[in-house]
């Protein structure tokens, strides 16, 4: 069979640093204060959700005035709209890496594929909800969020088709196929972050058990 990588996504900016890196207190001086607000942001929306995230606090926790933070952003709900296009982003960067280094091919791609997306929610779990959450952000009305976010979903439509057609999986209706696999990981990743699996178990087994119940079911021959 040949191999099918999982993810093929077009050159987009690598957002890692949004995320992880550690201002050192001069990386805005030399105009990078817009990338640095997205990071504290995303940090506080982890420590304690959207509503701690203000212009006034984001400008203190950098040393930074409030109107210099609202010319990179007209809004709160503005900077809410960036934080979360990166983190999209973000996602879309780990999943490219499991597809190009994963080792095996085929199904056992799309199982990691899982993992990685449910690790992902819970490393960020405030970020993860701002992504998927109910917040006044409608993607709709906002272009370049909306484009992200479907433009993942379009990636896991693709890859199921590019399965079938090697052979790796069942021939059904591949966006069916991502609703199902979309919503089971969606699932698991939002019953962890928001604790509701009260009894004690082992995380990593219990994503491993679910993503091979999940594609097994898809197997060819099965």
């Amino acid at each position: 069979m040949d191999s099918v990588d999982i993810v093929n996504i077009a050159d987009h900016p690598s957002t890692d640093h949004l995320l992880a890196m550690t201002l050192d207190g001069s990386a805005y001086h030399h105009g990078d204060l817009r990338t640095a607000l997205l990071t504290e942001a995303a940090a506080m929306i982890d420590e304690g959700g959207t509503s701690i995230v203000t212009m006034r606090a984001l400008g203190r926790r950098l040393g930074v005035s409030r109107s210099a933070a609202y010319r990179h952003f007209a809004d709160k709900s503005a900077l809410l709209v960036a934080v979360a296009t990166a983190g999209f982003d973000h996602l879309r960067d780990r999943l490219e890496t499991v597809g190009a280094g994963a080792p095996g091919a085929g199904i056992e791609r799309l199982r990691r594929f899982g993992e990685v997306y449910v690790r992902f929610a819970l490393e960020n779990p405030g970020h993860y909800r701002l992504m998927y959450g109910k917040e006044a952000i409608t993607r709709r009305d906002q272009p370049e969020l909306r484009e992200v976010a479907n433009g993942l979903f379009d990636e896991l439509v693709r890859v199921f088709r590019s399965y079938q057609k090697s052979g790796a999986i069942k021939r059904q209706d591949p966006q069916l196929q991502a609703y199902v696999a979309w919503g089971a990981v969606h699932g698991l990743a939002s019953l962890l972050i928001e604790g509701q699996i009260l009894t004690e178990v082992d995380i990593d087994a219990l994503i491993r058990q679910m993503t091979s119940a999940l594609l097994d079911g898809m197997r060819v021959g099965r």
